[in-house]
């Protein structure tokens, strides 16, 4: 007989209740590892919301500053205006 572990029905030796992250065969390891895929999800999605915001605010910042390069290309600004909204951008 080996010690410290439990036969289960496939004949593989399993730990019971002293494997993994704390007790999986209880039903605090089953709520521990539905947390655990929770917060990684969760993780993920706030990576990736995170990186299309910044991806956003680039472009719109690329699309301002060819606005107010039309406009002083028409005359509509004059070099300081331009010069001034060019720096709020950057």
């Amino acid at each position: 007989m080996m010690y410290g572990y439990n036969w289960g029905s496939s004949g593989m030796p399993w730990a019971g209740r002293f494997s993994g992250l704390g007790y999986p065969s209880s039903s605090f390891g089953f709520w521990m590892m539905i947390g655990l895929v929770v917060l990684v999800t969760g993780a993920i999605v706030l990576l990736v919301v995170s990186s299309r915001k910044k991806h956003i605010r680039a472009n719109e910042d690329i699309e301002a500053l060819a606005i107010i390069k039309r406009r002083y290309a028409k005359g509509e600004l004059t070099n300081e205006d331009f010069q001034r909204m060019k720096r709020d951008l950057m």
